[in-house]
C-alpha cells in the first residue's frame, strides 16, 4: 500500500513540472496561461487597469449595416487567449470568449482623441441602444495607431530606452515589458523596427518616444544577435503603435506664411525667400508625433527643392563631386544642383577630395560625412 502511494506521488509530481515554466519559455501566446491576469481571465475576472494590463488590438468593422448592429469595431486582448465580453461570448461562458469581441461603439471620455484600429487601452461594457437593444460598447483611456502597414504577429510589449550607452555591442540599451501579463521587463539590445512597413520618420518618433515613461508598443519576436560583447536579446518588430494624442489646432503664421504651429498667433521677421512660396498652398496640420507641421507630399518636396539649393530630404537625395576649382574640395550636392562653372585653371591635389566620404541629409542640407 505504502510503495502504490509513492508512485502516485512520483507520477503528480511529473505532471506538475511543465507547470513551472517561466513566461519566458513559452513561446505560443495562446497556450495555457500562467501569470496572474490570465488565471483571472480563466475564473471569469475582469481586467485589472494597472501596469501593463487592458491592452486590446483592435480592427475595424467593414460590414455594412445600421449601426450599432454592425460598423463598430472587434476587440481581442493581446498575448491572451480569453477576452472579455459580457454577454456576447459562448453559450457556456457568455462573458469571455477565446475570440474577438464586437464593440459597436467606443468611448475616450474626455481625452479628446479620436481612434481608429491599433491597440487600445480600457475595458469593455454592455450598453443599451434603445429599440437595438443592449451591444457592448469600449471605455478606452489610451490609443495607439500602427506605424506601418504590416501585420502585426508575435507577442506585444512595451519598450522603453533603458539609458543606458555602450562602446561596443550587443548593448542593453532599451528594456521590453510585455502586455497583459505580471512578466517582469528584461533588457534587450534594441529594437529592430525596419520590418514593420513605416517611414524612417515614423522609425525616429518611435526611438524618441522610447524616451518616454509610456515608451512605445511593439509586436514581434525575440532573437538574440551577437558581437565583441557577446550575445543578448533583440526585439524583431513586426509592427509597432505610437500614441495617438489631441490632435492640436493648427495654424499658418509668420509674415509670409511660412511657419505652421499650434499658435495663431506667431511673429516672424518679414524677409522673403523663395521657398515660401511653396507652403502657400500646402497643408498645416498635425503630424505622427502630434505637433504641427507642413504634411509632405511630392509636390511640396520638388517646390522646396527648386527654390532652395542643397534641400533634400533622404541620404539617397544627395550625391558627392569633388570640385578642383580653388582647392581640394569635396562638395554635397542635391538632385538637379551642380558644381558652378570654374573660372580658373584649377589646382592639383595628393588626394582625392571625396574619397572615403559618403552623402548625407542633415536638417534638409546634403552635406559630406
Amino acid at each position: 500500500m505504502r510503495t502504490r502511494e509513492l508512485v502516485l506521488a512520483g507520477l503528480l509530481a511529473l505532471t506538475l513540472v511543465p507547470a513551472c515554466a517561466s513566461n519566458e519559455e513559452i513561446s505560443d501566446i495562446d497556450s495555457i496561461e500562467t501569470d496572474q491576469q490570465e488565471n483571472a481571465a480563466v475564473d471569469g475576472k475582469t481586467d485589472q487597469t494597472v501596469g501593463n494590463f487592458t491592452y486590446y488590438s483592435v480592427r475595424q468593422d467593414l460590414r455594412r449595416c445600421i449601426s450599432p448592429l454592425c460598423g463598430g469595431f472587434f476587440v481581442k486582448r493581446v498575448n491572451q487567449r480569453y477576452t472579455h465580453c459580457p454577454g456576447g461570448g459562448p453559450r457556456n461562458d457568455p462573458n469571455w470568449t477565446t475570440g474577438e469581441c464586437y464593440v459597436a461603439t467606443a468611448d475616450f471620455g474626455s481625452t479628446g482623441i479620436s481612434p481608429s484600429g491599433g491597440v487600445w487601452r480600457g475595458s469593455v461594457a454592455r450598453k443599451n441602444y434603445g429599440t437595438y437593444g443592449n451591444y457592448r460598447v469600449f471605455n478606452g483611456t489610451e490609443a495607439w495607431t500602427a506605424a506601418g502597414t504590416t501585420e502585426a504577429t508575435g507577442i506585444f510589449y512595451r519598450v522603453t530606452d533603458s539609458g543606458i550607452v555602450c562602446i561596443t555591442y550587443p548593448c542593453p540599451t532599451h528594456r521590453e515589458s510585455k502586455l497583459n501579463s505580471t512578466a517582469a521587463s528584461i533588457s534587450i539590445a534594441g529594437a529592430d523596427l525596419s520590418g514593420a512597413g513605416a517611414s524612417q520618420e515614423a522609425q525616429d518618433a518611435a526611438f524618441a518616444q522610447m524616451t518616454q515613461p509610456g515608451g512605445v508598443l511593439v509586436a514581434g519576436t525575440n532573437v538574440t544577435v551577437t558581437g565583441p560583447a557577446g550575445s543578448a536579446k533583440s526585439l524583431q518588430a513586426t509592427q509597432f503603435f505610437l500614441p495617438v494624442k489631441k490632435a492640436p489646432t493648427c495654424y499658418k503664421g509668420g509674415c509670409s506664411g511660412q511657419v505652421c504651429s499650434d499658435r495663431p498667433d506667431v511673429i516672424t521677421t518679414c524677409e522673403w525667400r523663395e521657398e515660401y512660396a511653396c507652403y502657400q498652398t500646402a497643408t498645416c496640420e498635425a503630424q505622427a508625433d502630434g505637433s504641427c507641421g507642413w504634411t509632405k507630399t511630392a509636390d511640396l518636396d520638388a517646390c522646396l527643392a527648386a527654390a532652395r539649393p542643397g534641400y533634400c530630404n533622404a541620404d539617397s537625395d544627395c550625391r558627392l563631386e569633388d570640385d578642383y576649382c580653388t582647392g581640394c574640395d569635396c562638395r554635397a550636392l542635391s538632385r538637379g544642383e551642380s558644381l558652378p562653372i570654374c573660372s580658373g585653371p584649377g589646382v592639383r591635389c595628393f588626394v582625392q577630395p571625396c574619397l572615403n566620404k559618403t552623402a548625407a541629409c542633415v536638417n534638409h542640407a546634403c552635406v559630406a560625412q
